[in-house]
Parts: C-alpha cells; structure tokens; sequence
C-alpha cells in the first residue's frame, strides 16, 4: 500500500497529491492507522481460510436437497455469506463452541440422506428436521452425536431399521422417529438412553415385542409407541416408572392380559391402550377400574377383548380425577355401575359391548356432573328416557340398543342426539316442544315412530343434519322442514311419506344431501328453474317412489350434484339434454323407469357408477358409457345397441376368394385343416381315456370314499358332504342344449356317484361342482309350471326359458347354478334347487316376495322364480354378474385367470361387501345366510363386489338349512355357535363371523378350508417315525402365526410387494385387527355397522 502511494508520488499524476501526503504524514492520521492496521490483516486472513469442517457439513447436506418450495435453505445457505459460524443460515444456531442447533422444519424439501452426515457437527445439542420429506436411513454413524440432547426427524420418509448404536447417545432428552417407515424390532440397547425424558416412535412399521429394557429408562416421561406391529404381551416393569406421564400404545397387535400395575403407574396422567388384542387379567379379583392411579386423567382401553363387568358386589367405583374413559369395541358385558362419584368425567365412551339393564339416571340428569360426552351405543340396554336434565351433556349416543318408549320431553343443552336402532315409538311431537335451539345433529332412524311429521317444531337454527329414515312416518312433508337455517343433511328414507315433493326443499341454500328414497311420493318431478345461485346440493336420492312425469330439464341446474338416484318410479320420456351440464356427477342411476329416446353423449368422465337398466331406451350406447358391465343396461332397453365385441376369424367370402386364389387351392386347404382337426381331436380322446382310466382304478383302489361320503338328510333327498381337501380344482361345465341338462328321471336332483370327481368352478358363485360327465338331473322335456317376476321388466316364458342356452357355472348341497342366455340378449342366472330343500309353495312365494325388492349397489337381486308341478322343480333367477367371483381373483391356482388383486383392490372389495351387508342387516333387517367367497361376485372392470345367495335360509326347509350350515363348516365360514345346535339358524353375528374370514382370506390369499399348519410328528405302531398334516381352518392358522411373532405371514406375498407404502402397510394391519375382532366369541363379536365403518375409515 506504501509502495503504491509512492508510484502515484512518482509519477505525479495526482494533482492533489502534495495534499494528501500531508495528511497522511500528519500525526493523528497515524495514531488511527495503527489501530485499523491489525482489522484488516485480520479480513484478509479470514478471507483467505477454507470453509470450517462444520460449514462443509451444511454445504453438503444442501447438496443433497433435490426439491426446497420455499427455497429457505437455497437462498439462505451461501458460502460466500460465511464468517465463521453460519449464525445468518436459516436454521442454524450457534454457540461459543460452534454450531449447536440444526432447525428446519415445516419447509417441505425432500432430500435423501444418511442422518449420520450431520455427525461432524461436534457440539450439536439440536437437530429437528420434523414435517419435510426427507428419506434415508439412520447409520451407525449416529454414535457420533456425543453432545447431542434433541433429535426429531418426524413426519419424514427415513426407512430401515434403528441402529443399535442408538443406546450410545447417553445425553439424549428427546428422540422423535414419529411419522416414518422404520421397520424391524427396537433394539434392546436403547436402554443406553440414560437421560432420555421422551420417546415418540408412532406411526412406523415397526414389529417384534417392545423391549424390556425401556422399563428400565427412569427419567422417562412420554413415551409413544402407538401405531405399529408391536406383538406379544406388555411388559412388566412399568408401574416402577415414576416420572411417567403418558404411555401411547395404540394400534398395534400387543396380546396378553393387562396388568394391573401399568394402569395404577404412579404419576400417569395420559394411557392408551386401545386397538390391540389384550385381555381383563383373569386373576384379578377386583374389575379393571378398580386400580387406577390417582393421578390418571385418560385412560383408552377401546377395540381389545375385555370382558367381564364393571361391577363387583356393593364396590363403589370412584373414578375422582378420570376425565376420559374409554372401554368401547370390547366384550363387556352385566349392568352399567351408578358412577356416583365422577366428579371430574368428561368423556365416557363404553358403546359396542354387551351391557344390559338401565341407563343410570345420574348420568343423564346428574346436575354434579361436568359429563359432556356419553357414548353406550351398540348395547343390550333397555328401558325408558324420561327427561334428559344435564345441562353439561353435549354428545348423546344411545343409538342400537334396545330402548323403548316415547321421545324424552326435554333434550337438556345436547348439540348431538343419537337415538337410532331401539324401539322407541308414538309420535314426534316432543319435536314441537321443550326441546330447545341447541341441537345440531338428530338421529332418531331405525325406530317405530308413527303419525305425521308437526306442522311446527323448535326453531332448530343450529341443527345441520337430521335423519327420521326406516320409521313409519306418513302424510305429506310440512313446510317446517325447509325453514331449519343451517340444514345440511336430511334423511326421511324408507317412510310411508306421500304427497308431492317440496320445491322449496330443492331450492334449498344450505342442503348437500337430501334422501327421501322408499317412500310414497308422487305426482310430477317439479325442479326450480332458478335455484339458489350459493346451491350446495351434492346428492340426490329419490327412488323407489310413484313420481310421474318426465324429468324436467332444470335438473341441469344443480351442477354441483354427485350422485342422482331416480330409479323405480314412473317417469317417462326422453332424458332432458341438460342433464349433460352435471359435471361433478360420480354415480346415476335411471332405471326401473319409462324412459325413452337415446342416452346423452356428453355424460361427464367422472361416472363411476351408473345404471338405465329397466327402461326402454334406444339407439347406440355413448362411447364414455361402454366401460359400464352390461347389467348396466341389461335387462330392459331391448332397442339399446350394446356394443360388440371384436369380430373373431372368419371365413374367407366366397365372393372375392376366387380372385385371390384358385378353387382348388382353397379345397386342399379345407383337406388339409381338417386332417389336422381330426388328429388333434383323436389325440384329445387318447388322453381323457388314460385320464379316465387312472381316475376309475384310484376309486376303485379308494373305495372308502375318502374326503366325500353320502350323509341323509331330513325330509327327501341326499345331502352332500366335501371335505376341504376336496374343493382344490377349478374346472367349468358347461352345455349348449339349454336348461335341460339330462332326459334321465332320478329322485334325487344331484346324485353323484362315489368315484366321481369334485370340483369347484370359482366364477360360479357355487362352493362345489361336479363332473358334467357324471351329473344326473331328472328334468321334464319342458317346463310346465309357473314363472314368477318380481318386476315388469323381464317378459319371459316357463316355455323360453327351457329353451334356453345354458352353462353349468357350479353346484353346492343345495342346489346348480346356471348361466341362462336371453333371447333379446343379456343373461341371467338360474338356480336349481335340490328336491327336498324349498319350503312349501305359499311360504317360498311369501319369503320370495319379501326381499325380492331389494336394490342394493353391492347386493346382487333377485329377478324371479319358478314353481314347478314336480318336488324338484324349483328355480330361483336373479341378474348374471361378471366377470366372476372373488374366489375366482383371489385363490391361486388353476381356477385363477387374472392376476392377483392388489392392496387397494382387496380394500375396496371388503368395503363393498361390508357395505351390502349393512344394507341387508339394517335396512332390510335380514342375515345373509351363506357369505363366503364365493357368493361375492365382482363386477364390471372397477370390480364392484356385490354379495349373492342371501336369504336361501329364508326359501329352505330346516334340512336344508342344516346342509347349508354344515357346508359352511366344511368350507371354514361356519362361525362357532352354529355348531352346537340341532336346527342351526344364520343370525348378523354368523354373519359378520364368515365376513371375518374373508377379511382373513383377502390379507392372506389362501382359502379358508384349504390351510395346512404343516408336519405333525407321530410313531406307528412299530415304532417308526412318521409325519401327517394336519388341516387347522384360516381363523386357528393365523391366530398361531400371530402368536409365533410372524405377523408377516399372514399377508399375501403379493401384497408384501406394496408394503413399502405406509399407508398399505398400516392398512393390511388395520384390516388384520379388524378381521380378528370379527371371528371373536359371539358376545364379543361387533356388528357389521362398526366393521363398515372402520373399513371405511382405513
């Protein structure tokens, strides 16, 4: 610097330069150089050092970032910006050391890394990367967080398993992996976590027992391990952890009894045990709520298998500081306790067990209280409601029970009112009165209410969703309905309603689903032309009434609707054009009415489900329809074009084949291709004569009959007994002379010999089929009795019928199955009952009748029935469903022709069958009867699964119930009370028990009857050593892999593919605990409304 003024002195091309040198030699400027001197040589230094080991860290890890949205860290983090500690960074915080805290959360970078790169941070203290989407693993590297007090990489994608070398990290407060997919067991050296105040683990995979050793970490305060596959029983140990506050176990597979000691912990504040499969401790003298800690506030011990009661003698329970409790979704049962003193309840939840007796008064009327949640649903509880007092309660659910009389008079301040499913009856005018302005949701479907709705009611200006559906409601809807200000939802479904529709209800601003289906409704469908401009509706449901009329072309109007039911009333015509203008549109169904004219083109792309079937439409089906099955549009629409199916060979025209080639080369051909033909047809005869040799010398060889014997039943005719081991083939009779399969006449109708072979075809919807070669029916030439319809829709005769094309698709003990092909086209399937098992003709006609109306997305209907001079001329016709059946996609083997389902199509099957079940159990108030995989027949390309063969029981004689049960037994779906009975009769719980089993078979992908536990070591009677198989059913096989630890058996291999998604292997879990609550003892066993739900909510 010295040198280069003396240049500028030299060379004098500074004009003021004279005056600067006298400046610079003056003396004060040299006292203030001396002190700037040492700063810069300091900057110069500073400048010229490489980035810190520290600051390379960060740098490298920025590297690693792919995506930063709000590019915090991009634009934040430069090299250039650095002077010694990156305290500018965004994030990064520093101390006298260096860097001591890495926080960057919520910023939604993805990024994939080993978290061991941020270990040369020497003096870290905090590393939070939680709510991003950075994946990776967790490395043994991790030991070099020495300092290091709080790690949370929560809500992120890190994977693999947790490093022993977690226990090295003795200085750590806090250890969150929440929100993750970790897999494997915790290892037993986080016992090394001497310091340790709080450990989240939820929401991961991970399995295996939870270690011992974490009872041993004393400082503990928080720990959660919710949300996994953790198995085997709890710990011991816990009680002695003083310092704890909240233990989070919930939703995993922990099995075992509930030790007293975990729920009297000194200083718990906050237990969850819930959605686990853990027992009452049988050697406890006193019931569950009799040792819990002083200090304990929450307490979930939901979705397990408790059983026993709450009440012990003249024992008191004093529940003092208990605020939440939780005992739903378990097998308790007895009287509900007075709970007397719960000063400081707040929540009780004890629905879906099995308590019997009264409602105890304090609980509705306790002015002591501060109870504002109560939840008993799902119970046996019986008895009255006066008056409800408590001017806490907000949430009441007393819905499925067995309560009668009338409406309480007073309602107290409840903003939620649950009272469906009991016996509650007289009228509704306690609507009218006391009940206040406080009610937002009311629920009072499911009863026997009569009369008419009141002309006035309460205000009701908070109430949004109101549900009087499956009542005996009648008379025409009041205005009052449509003055509620904030309705959103109402239900008035299955009522004898009558009169014409409300306008006013459909102009409504504030409605998003009006229901009004099953009712009595009629003249003209009136539409707004105007509607509200703020119209919410989104669907619609007005089917199954007497409207007339043509659908007015305002429908168009209402574009936000998802769904529009208008089928089975009268409506006619044309469908207007500007039903087009409905583009939020997911499901419409039309059918089971007059209309006519073309469908529109311009439907929009969103259907997933629609139906114009039973209509008289006609020309050609739009191309965005075509993805829809053919019971779409089938039966009904005779002038409908379907679309065809692409053209297969042909033979060359005979008009224009003798241009191209001579005469006698097309005859060589001929000759040639029939040579051919011939041979491989002899060749196909060798081979079924060898077959049938080898077939006929094993029967002989078995005489015994080994796996099929002939066992009589009750009344006339044969039953038929399979065992498993039987049902393993998968071959498909099939003929083309029509329903008449055989001029022979026999007694029995389905009389196979004992070396005949048995086979199940799985498309058939059947259990078991036999050998089309053996099967001896006794048919007459014709049929010559009477064809019932239960709808005006399908014109057939008895006489076109028998003439019909038909294909075996299967057979069972009662009856055969056939594909019947329709002349106007379309098919349908026609049941053969076995003699001896239909009921009298005025009681199968009646039960026929009954749930001949049922119409249902997921239940296959029924279409007819014919009634023969002769005892086995009985036949049952209902719609044809394809592609096939949930055993034909599901078991692997030769009956198999698709590939195997995946997770989300197993999900969506199970959903749609629990849902047609809550169909049959509440609204039609039946069991199924004979649920299993087969009577589950998927449809269309989106396999819609829809339940078959319900309500046989209802059509069968006792004997032929019986067969059915016991093939049910032979096929694994019997649930265990049917077993212990003379004259078994289906109920919802077998029925939910049998859905179980399906749940089992969709993880597993095995067949239920079909599972081998494996070798079983034994001895002759000579002494040597020999081994058998010996056959469990699927329930026993997979409670034994559970209790084994190898929960990943129990899942298809297929599906273990998907298991990487977190959300498929939480998922396969969730549905896993589901089934098992399912084929639980039958005091323990749920209804099939709370399965539904919980599918739904997966």
């Amino acid at each position: 610097m010295f040198q280069g003024f003396e240049a500028l002195s030299s060379r004098g091309k500074s004009t003021g330069f004279e005056k600067l040198e006298k400046m610079y030699m003056a003396p004060s400027f040299k006292v203030e150089l001396k002190l700037l001197l040492p700063l810069y040589l300091f900057f110069l230094t500073v400048v010229a050092q490489p980035p810190s080991q520290e600051v390379q860290t960060l740098l490298k890890f920025k590297k690693q970032i792919k995506t930063d949205p709000s590019g915090t860290i991009l634009n934040s983090w430069k090299e250039e910006s650095v002077n010694g500690c990156p305290s500018t960074w965004y994030g990064i915080v520093c101390n006298n050391k260096g860097i001591s805290s890495v926080i960057l959360n919520n910023l939604n970078i993805t990024a994939n890394i080993d978290l061991g790169i941020f270990a040369n941070l020497t003096f870290l203290i905090k590393l939070s990367l939680a709510n991003n989407s950075i994946k990776g693993q967790v490395s043994q590297s991790i030991s070099g967080f020495k300092n290091l007090q709080y790690l949370d990489i929560s809500n992120n994608i890190f994977s693999g398993n947790i490093p022993p070398d977690i226990g090295l990290l003795q200085s750590l407060h806090n250890l969150s992996l929440a929100g993750n997919n970790f897999s494997g067991s915790i290892p037993e050296s986080i016992s090394g976590l001497t310091s340790v105040q709080s450990i989240d683990l939820s929401q991961n995979s991970l399995t295996g027992a939870i270690p011992k050793g974490i009872t041993r970490l004393k400082n503990l305060v928080f720990l959660n391990l919710s949300c996994n596959g953790f198995i085997e029983s709890i710990p011991s140990g816990f009680g002695l952890l003083t310092r704890l506050a909240l233990l989070d176990l919930h939703q995993n597979l922990l099995s075992g009894e509930i030790d007293s000691e975990i729920l009297g912990t000194p200083g718990i504040v906050y237990l969850d045990l819930s959605d686990n499969l853990l027992l009452a401790s049988a050697s406890q003298k006193m019931p569950l709520l009799f040792d819990l800690s002083e200090t304990l506030h929450h307490l979930n011990l939901s979705h397990n298998q408790l059983t026993g009661s709450l009440i012990h003698g003249d024992s008191l329970i004093m529940l003092e500081s208990l605020k939440v409790l939780d005992l739903s979704h378990n097998g308790l049962s007895g009287e509900l306790p007075g709970f007397q003193f719960i000063y400081s309840l707040e929540v009780l939840r004890l629905s879906n067990n099995g308590f019997s007796g009264f409602i105890p008064n304090g609980l509705l009327k306790g002015d002591s209280l501060v109870l504002q949640e109560l939840d008993l649903s799902a119970n046996n509880l019986s008895g009255h409601i006066g008056l409800i007092s408590s001017t806490t309660l907000k949430f009441l659910n007393l819905s499925s029970n067995s309560l009668s009389g009338e409406l309480p008079s007073l309602i107290g301040s409840c903003a939620v009112l649950d009272l469906s499913g009991n016996q509650f009856s007289g009228d509704l005018s306690s609507l009218a009165g006391k009940w206040g302005n406080s009610l937002e949701f009311l629920d009072l479907s499911r009863n026997q209410y009569t009369g008419s709705l009141p002309l006035v009611t309460s205000q009701f200006i908070r109430l949004n969703y109101l549900n009087l559906s499956m009542n005996s409601l009648m008379g025409p809807l009041p205005l009052v309905l449509t003055q509620y200000p904030k309705l959103q939802i109402l239900d008035l479904s299955s009522n004898q309603f009558n009169g014409p529709l409300l306008t006013q209800l459909l102009s409504s601003s504030t409605l998003q689903e009006l229901h009004l289906q099953r009712n009595i409704f009629s003249g003209n469908l009136i539409f707004p032309t105007s509607p509200s401009n703020s119209s919410l509706l989104q669907v619609l449901d007005i089917s199954e009434n007497k409207l007339n009329g043509s659908l007015p072309t305002g429908i168009g109007l209402f574009t936000g609707l998802k769904m529009l039911d208008i089928a089975g009333n009268h409506l006619f015509g044309p469908l207007p054009p500007s039903i087009i203008k409905l583009t939020s549109l997911t499901s419409l169904d039309i059918s089971k009415n007059q209309f006519t004219g073309t469908l529109p083109d311009s439907l929009p792309d969103s259907l997933q489900s629609f139906n114009a079937s039973y209509n008289d439409l006609s020309g050609t089906i739009p191309k965005n329809l075509q993805r829809f099955p053919e019971s779409s549009f089938r039966p009904g629409n005779s002038k409908l074009q379907l679309p065809k199916a692409p053209p297969g060979p042909q033979a060359p025209s005979t008009t224009q084949q003798p241009h191209r080639k001579p005469i006698k080369t097309a005859i060589k051909a001929a000759v040639i291709a029939i040579c051919i033909v011939t041979v491989l047809v002899l060749i196909i005869l060798a081979i079924l004569i060898h077959y049938r040799r080898i077939l006929s010398a094993k029967s002989r060889q078995e005489n015994s009959g080994k796996g099929l014997r002939r066992r009589p039943a009750s009344g006339q005719g044969t039953g038929l007994v399979v065992s498993a081991d039987e049902l393993i083939g998968a071959r498909k009779g099939s003929s083309s002379s029509g329903i008449i399969m055989s001029p022979e006449k026999k007694p029995v109708g389905f009389s196979p010999e004992k070396s005949s072979q048995l086979s199940w075809s799985p498309e058939s919807g059947e259990s078991m089929t036999e050998s089309p070669a053996r099967l001896k029916v006794y048919s007459p030439e014709r049929l010559a009795g009477e064809l019932h319809f239960v709808d005006e829709t399908l014109n057939l005769t008895p006489e076109e019928l028998s003439r019909a094309p038909a294909e075996v698709l299967g057979r069972s003990t009662h009856g055969t199955s056939y594909r019947a092909g329709l002349e106007g086209g379309g098919y349908l399937t026609v049941k053969w009952l076995r003699e001896g098992v239909a009921k009298h003709r005025k009681e199968f006609a009646k039960e026929a009748k009954k749930f001949g109306n049922i119409r249902h997305p997921n239940v296959v209907p029924l279409r007819g029935y014919y009634w023969g001079p002769s005892q086995h001329e009985k036949l049952i016709l209902s719609e044809y469903i394809s592609p096939g059946s949930l055993a034909s996609f599901l078991y692997d083997g030769p009956g198999r022709k698709t590939p195997p389902l995946t997770w989300a199509q197993r999900l969506k099957i199970a959903v749609d069958v629990a849902r047609g079940l809550n169909y049959l159990h509440f609204d039609r108030e039946v069991p199924h009867g004979n649920l299993k995989a087969t009577n589950i027949l998927l449809d269309g390309p989106d396999l819609t699964a829809r339940v078959a063969d319900y309500c046989l029981h209802r059509l069968m004689t006792q004997a032929g119930t019986t067969e059915q049960v016991v093939d049910a037994g032979m096929l694994g779906y019997r649930a265990p009370e049917l077993t212990s009975t003379k004259k078994p009769a289906p109920s919802f719980k077998s029925d939910v028990y049998a859905f179980g089993v399906i749940l089992l078979e969709l993880l597993t992908g095995k067949c239920a009857g079909d599972v081998v536990s494996g070798e079983r070591a034994g001895s002759s009677e000579r002494g040597e050593a020999v081994s058998s198989e010996r056959r469990v059913d699927l329930t026993e096989w997979v409670r034994a892999q559970l209790a084994e630890g190898q929960e990943v058996e129990c899942f298809d291999s297929v599906m273990l593919e998907e298991e990487g998604n977190i959300a498929t292997a939480k998922g396969m879990r969730e549905m896993l605990k589901i089934a098992l609550r399912c084929v639980r003892l039958v005091s323990e066993r749920p209804g099939i409304k709370s399965v539904y739900e919980d599918l739904s909510s997966i």
